[in-house]
This record gives structure tokens, sequence and C-alpha cells, in this order.
């Protein structure tokens, strides 16, 4: 398939398959649709002169419960839908496209006054347009801008209604002309979806014929796009920041009411001049706050009424680093009286500050180490500045982790005026002895600023304990991240190298490629026992992962959301000469990797992506009984996406090795879900976890990334994945605005660079927390081989056992959105026990 997997199945927490939308909707019906119509007539001023009229559409509709033959003839036979809408065949729907473009041919220049565009949203992650963008034109070649339906229809009728509705967008306030009438219809960044069963050109009165054509003539669709989406979130970010500011104002503790209403004054004057159309957006603007000068203006107000509250020009406080923060938060400290590290020789660690200026220009600080070892301050630490960077959902977030520069004075930092500036503090000391690290050392994180005068600092307490964390992790990791070839999703010839290394600094030993690193093969002809392998590309691949532990491809045989019945090499599927080409083939590959000193264990293949109700499997099973009767060492890789599995064909799991559910299925069905998959656990089969929720930089690090491996120890699982380290979803993490869906990737990605994010961060901490689980639990084992019989003993596996229940079972930690509140402290807490217990005589 096109898109080597479906990219987005699961919503935060909630389970969306294909049929979702459908569900959903009937469980909230809401709105019905708005009526009127014009009389046929196409002399009259406000007839439909649309009705009946040929149009295009692009892209081709695609989603599946709505796309039908009469796509072509729908939208202007004059019926609309009253059921729900996205279930009926009568809508024209579309999943992850850009924008769509709706272009219909009038027959002749007409006077146009206005259109109507008949959509649905509200529920299931459909998401009322952000923009349709209404186009005209005499020739069919030179198209003129006409405005904004969107905005036309909220200025008559109001904004969107919360829920599940059906809406007619309308205008009559349009004064042009035009043979063509093009609607250019955009989602909102991340919004997946778009609906539309009917749309209408209403004609004006004829002088507007004998006028010149009215409206800026506008270039090609893609560019509109840019600016049209870029335009409605700086829209959205804007007002939403401005009313946050407000009430904040409002509600401060001041004892001069006068400074509060200046403050509020100046607002005013603020928001007057946060005008997004006066900006220039491209592909390489960068949202990243605060957007323009103008936004800048808005948070220094803020900085001046931190100072009308009483607080100092900068302020430091210790921070929790895997908590979110708030932009328009007060500096009232999260109650954190030092930064505490625990932390084994060889591992990643991460600590925070939170820094808050009250000024009203930008300060330059410089962030240095008191009382600690030179060895540790110098080459243990690595400091970042956490940027601000708008999401697609209109969450601004601080995740991504800028490296700071450093020189005599220490590491630079900027702080932005009124707006938090996080200090993120990666420790990292090597293994062995002999570097002398371990041990307590308390010391002081010191931020100086001739700004402010003094030096301002936060406590350090530092345990490095005299262990070291295994060079190579047990637990597999992966998110497929299909560096093989050219390269598929975000990555680039130019981050491909930095991407690579990004990753395996992260513990991945579990790559994924294509499935054309296998199927670039020849049989000599009338011969199915003989065949000739194109080895280029997949040696390319293993030469970029040398010390993976686990090589998986995916071969995308059948699609996800339909039937597909596969054959090989001119062999009918399920025939034994398809058995005997498809043995000829995998063994083939075996030999291969062989010659490379690669045992074929330790090649995994995803035949059939998330096989679930409704899938035609018979092509995942054919190709996974061929390839198990000529090399049964390969790991069958499977991810079934059944909301019961119970109920699922047999088969589709009797083949497969490695069974790894999606982990938010798992906490969302229940004890017959997840012990459905314990029993295959317990008939052998190898049993991992993945997620693929997003978009990323909104799901919770520590909830969502951390605790996967928390539980994959807990239920003896191998292998951690997500989807998907390189799906930045079309679009720069630092824009999300132009995102077609998600996006996807744990980390910040753009066409020519890699930059670390908390998401990722948080996995590479996870796959250290199931190692240092791991380790108690081979020191238990050890002492039960020494004295079975002692209860102590028992009682220590008791309470491991115990602990990780706590971790995994406290409240909010099946919530996996970031802004969701919760104590996420919890499993650093139990993994200092953790440690405590591995240096101590008994565990």
């Amino acid at each position: 398939m096109t898109r080597m997997r479906s990219p987005v199945v699961w919503s935060i927490g909630v389970l969306v398959l294909l049929g979702g939308l459908a569900r959903a909707a009937e469980n909230d019906p809401g709105g019905s649709a708005v009526p009127g119509r014009s009389a046929p007539g196409s002399d009259l001023p406000g007839t439909n002169v649309a009705l009946g009229a040929k149009y295009t559409l692009w892209p081709a509709p695609n989603y599946v419960h709505c796309t039908d033959p009469d796509d072509a003839i729908q939208l202007t036979d004059g019926h609309t839908t009253t059921d729900y809408f996205w279930t009926q065949t009568s809508t024209v729907g579309w999943t992850s496209a850009a924008y769509a473009v709706i272009t219909v041919d009038l027959g002749r220049l007409q006077p146009i006054s206005g259109v109507s565009f008949n959509t649905a949203a509200g529920v299931a992650q459909v998401t009322w347009p952000a923009a349709i963008g209404i186009l005209t034109s005499d020739d069919g070649q030179t198209y003129r801008y006409a405005g904004d339906l969107v905005e036309l229809d909220r200025q008559a009728h109001g904004p969107f209604p919360d829920g599940y509705a059906i809406r007619r967008l309308a205008t009559d306030r349009l004064q042009t002309r035009g043979r063509y009438v093009r609607f250019v219809a955009i989602p909102p960044a991340g919004g997946m979806y778009l609906f539309v069963d009917e749309v209408e050109v209403f004609r004006g009165p004829d002088d507007l014929l004998s006028q010149p054509p009215a409206g800026e003539v506008v270039g090609e669709v893609a560019d509109l796009f840019i600016q049209w989406r870029s335009r409605a979130a700086l829209t959205q970010r804007f007002q939403r920041d401005a009313d946050a500011l407000e009430a904040r104002l409002r509600e401060a503790q001041l004892s001069d009411e006068t400074r509060r209403n200046e403050l509020l004054t100046g607002l005013d004057a603020v928001r007057a001049r946060l005008e997004p159309a006066a900006m220039k957006v491209d592909r390489s603007f960068r949202a990243v706050l605060p957007l323009n000068e103008t936004h800048r203006e808005l948070f220094q107000l803020q900085a001046e009424l931190w100072r009308a509250m009483g607080h100092d020009r900068l302020v430091v406080h210790a921070a929790q680093p895997w908590d979110p923060l708030d932009p328009f938060a007060p500096p009232e400290g999260s109650g954190l009286e030092e930064v505490q590290v625990h932390a084994m020789r060889g591992e990643y660690r991460a600590a925070a500050v939170n820094v808050y200026n009250a000024t009203r220009e930008p300060i330059d600080a410089w962030l240095d180490f008191e009382e600690l070892p030179d060895h540790i301050a110098s080459d243990g630490v690595t400091v970042y500045q956490v940027d601000w960077t708008d999401t697609g959902r209109g969450e601004p977030v601080a995740a991504a982790l800028m490296e700071a520069s450093r020189s005599d004075r220490g590491w630079k930092i900027q702080i932005p005026a009124g707006l938090v500036r996080q200090v993120w503090l990666n420790f990292h000391v090597p293994r062995g002895e002999a570097f002398g690290f371990a041990g307590q050392h308390a010391g002081r994180i010191v931020l100086k600023s001739s700004v402010t005068g003094r030096a301002s600092s936060v406590p350090l307490r530092l345990n490095i304990y005299p262990i070291d964390l295994p060079e190579q992790p047990n637990l597999l990791l992966g998110g497929w991240s299909y560096t093989n070839g050219r390269g598929s999703y975000g990555i680039t010839p130019e981050n491909r190298a930095a991407f690579v290394r990004h990753l395996q600094r992260r513990y991945v030993n579990a790559p994924w490629a294509t499935r054309s690193v296998l199927m670039n093969y020849e049989f000599v002809p009338d011969d199915p026992d003989r065949i000739r392998l194109n080895t280029e590309e997949l040696d390319a691949w293993l030469a970029e992962w040398p010390d993976a532990r686990r090589y998986m491809v995916f071969l995308a045989i059948g699609d996800y959301s339909g039937a597909s019945r596969a054959g090989f090499a001119g062999a009918a599927l399920g025939t034994a000469e398809f058995d005997r080409r498809v043995g000829t083939w995998i063994s083939a590959w075996v030999r291969h990797l062989r010659s490379k000193g690669i045992e074929p264990d330790r090649l995994g293949l995803l035949i059939h992506d998330e096989p679930h109700e409704g899938s035609d499997v018979q092509p995942l099973i054919a190709w996974s009984r061929a390839i198990r009767a000529s090399e049964p060492d390969v790991r069958l890789w499977l991810d079934p996406a059944y909301r019961q599995p119970a109920q699922a064909p047999p088969e589709v799991f009797e083949y497969s090795d490695v069974l790894c559910p999606n982990r938010p299925m798992w906490l969302a069905g229940g004890d017959v879900f997840a012990d459905f998959f314990r029993d295959q656990q317990q008939r052998g089969k190898e049993l991992q976890l993945y997620s693929c929720s997003g978009p990323a930089r909104l799901l919770d690090p520590y909830a969502y990334y951390r605790l996967q491996a928390w539980q994959c120890w807990q239920e003896g699982a191998t292998g951690t994945f997500f989807w998907a380290f390189g799906d930045n979803s079309g679009a720069s993490s630092w824009n999300e605005y132009l995102a077609r869906s998600g996006p996807y990737t744990p980390l910040m990605l753009d066409d020519a660079r890699v930059v670390p994010a908390k998401q990722m961060e948080a996995i590479r901490e996870s796959v250290q927390d199931y190692e240092t689980l791991r380790m108690l639990e081979q020191k238990i084992q050890q002492a039960e081989r020494v004295d079975p019989n002692d209860p102590a003993i028992a009682a220590d596996r008791q309470w491991l056992t115990a602990a990780v229940a706590r971790v995994l079972n406290a409240d909010g930690v099946t919530k996996m959105d970031w802004h969701e509140p919760k104590d996420r402290s919890l499993a650093d807490a139990v993994r200092v026990r953790v440690l405590q217990r591995l240096v101590a005589d008994d565990p």
C-alpha cells in the first residue's frame, strides 16, 4: 500500500477504527441540515445556478464509508443528507487530505452573489473546515479570490456549534462573476477529514456581468493552502492568547486597580494589532512562540503583570521535567525545593528548571553549576533551552530541546519576556569505575545575568549509583523508521544520517524497512526454485544499522482498509505454485542474510498491517503459511487491531511468532482483551506492545511514551514500538500548521535536521527503566537459586510487582493527553527504590 501503514487509528486514549466515525455519530447525532433552496430558474437572482452542473474533484474522494461512483454527481443534485453524514453514500469525503478542491462549471458566464457548502463535523475527530476559499474564473485558467466562506458564514450565522451537527455554510455577500467556481476546502492543522454533500452557487444581478472581474488574481492552490491554513491557525493562536492573558489580568490579585486597567487597555491595543494577514508565511515559517513582534508585546504585558503581582525580575524554580507547561501560568513554582537526579553509570536522565523573566525585554543569562566535581559539570551534562511551538490543534507546547551554546561564562540561555523558559538538563556519565563518578554530589544550578545584577540558583542533588547500565538493552525498540532506499515520510537525503544517529543514541535496535528491500528479485524463467536477488538496497540498510538486534520489514501484503488477494510472481494466492515460489524467495534472502552473519531469527516480517474486524486475512494466512513452511526461524510479526481478538479467525494468530497489540486498545479493552493475549503468550507467542496515537506533541511523554516500557515489563513483553519516528505528516515539526494529520514523530524533524524532543527523550528513559527493573528481577532470581525457600526473597519479588503496578495504576496515567493532570514523579520514585535495592547487599 502506498502509505506503508495506516497513520492514525487511535485518538488520544480513545480507539477510533475506520468505522469509528459512524459509531460516534450515532451516539451523538445532534444538529440538522439548514434548509433553504432557491427555486430553479437560470435567470432569476438568487437561483442556484450550480444545480445539475458538472464539476471536478481533487484529490479523488477516499473516505471508505461514503465513496461511491455517484460522487461525480452528488454535489450538485439538489439533495442533502439528514442522517449521520459520513456513513451515507450520498456524501463525498476525504481522509488525510491537506485540502480538497471542487471546481464547478456553470456552463456559461454567470453573475454570482453567493455560494453554499453543506457539511458536518463535531465528533469522532471530524473538525469543521478551517477555511473554504471561493475562487471564480471566466475561462478556467485565471482565478480570482472572492472570499473565505467559513469566515463569511461565521459573520452571518455565528460560530460553529459544539457536538455533532450538519451545517450549510452560506453567504449572499459576494459581488463577482464567473463560469467556473472553485471551492478550496481546508481542514484545520491536524484535521483528518472533510465531508460535503452539496455545493450551490447563487445568481447575482445582471449588472455584475458588465463590470470588471472582481477579486485579486491568485496563483497555485498549493500556495494558497499554505497562506489560508496558516492564517486560520494564527488567528486562533492570537485570539486564544489574548483571551488567556485577559483572564489572568482580571483574576490576578493586585492592590492597584489603576495598574490592572492600564494593562487591560494595553492588551486592547495589542489585540487590535494582532493581524495574521500582515504576516509573511511560507514553508520556511516556524511556529515558535512568540510568533511575531506584536505577539511578543502580548507576553511583555504578562511580564508587567508579574511585576505588578510582586515577582522578581528573574525567577528560577526546580521543575518536574515531564509536566506540561502553561504559557500563562505565573512564576509560582512547582513545589520542588531542589533538582534531584538518580542514575546508573551509562544512563541518560533528565532534570529541568523553569525560568521567568518579568522585565519587558528578553534576557540573556548564563547557566552553570557550582559545588559539583568539574568532570561532572564539564562532561556529564548537556544543557538545552526548551522552545515553545504551536501545534496543529492550537495548544502550544514546550517540547523542542535546543542545545545551548557554551562559553567560559556557562551555557547561554535566552529568556523571553513574560513567557516561561524551561531549561532541560540531560545528565550522562560514562560506564565503569575508572571515572570515579559514583556517589552523592550536592551543588547548585546557577543562573547569572547582567540585567538582574545578581545570581539566581536552585539546589541540585546528583546521585550516581556504582552500577552500570548494560551497553545493549534487552528491550526491542522500533518505530517504522523506513530509512531504506530514498526514505519515507519526513526522511530526506539531508536529514537521514542525523536521523539514524539520533535513533541509535536512543536505543533503537529494531529498525524498520519498507517492502522494497526484499521485493527486488527475478525468478529464472519456468523454474520456481531458482531466483536472482538484487541485494543492493537491503545491504545499504543493514549497513546503516550494524548493531540492530532485529531487522523489521513491512511487506504490505493486502490493504488495511479493504480486501486484497495478492498472488506472487505469477502464482495464484494459496496454490502449491504460490507456496513454492514464496519458499524460494524467502530462503534466498535467508541465505543472503547468513552470508552477512545475520541469523534468520533476527529478521521480522509484518505481512499485513493491523488486521481487524472486516479485514480480508487470506493473503496474510497464505503468506504466513508459506514462509513458515520454508523458513520457520524467520520471525512473523503481527499487530492485530481486533477489538474482540477472541472472535478473530484463529489462523491470524496461528502462524505468527510475535503478537504486538495496540497499547491504548489494551488499556481500553479491559481484562477480556488482555487475557486473550496473555493466553497467546502462554502458548508460546512472543508479546510486544505498540502505540500509534497522535498528534505526538500533545501526547504525554510520561503516560504515553515512558510508561509503555513499564507495561512491557509487567506483561513480560519483549518489545516496544511507536508509529512513527519519521512521520511528520508532510510538514516540518517546527510548523505543524501545514501537517495533513498527526504529526506522529516524537522528535523535531524537518527536511534538513533533527532536534531532540521530550517525547523521544521519554522513550529513551523508558528503555532504561525497563532495564533497571530487569536488573532487580535478575538479582532476585540469583538469590532464589541460592536459597529458594527464603521468605524474604518472595517478599522482594512481591514488592517489585506491586511497585510497578502502583506506577501503572496511578490516577490519570491511562489518559494520554499531555495536559491531563497526573503525578508524573511516581515512576522515578519507584525507580530510585529499585536502584537502592540493586546496590544493597539484599534485594
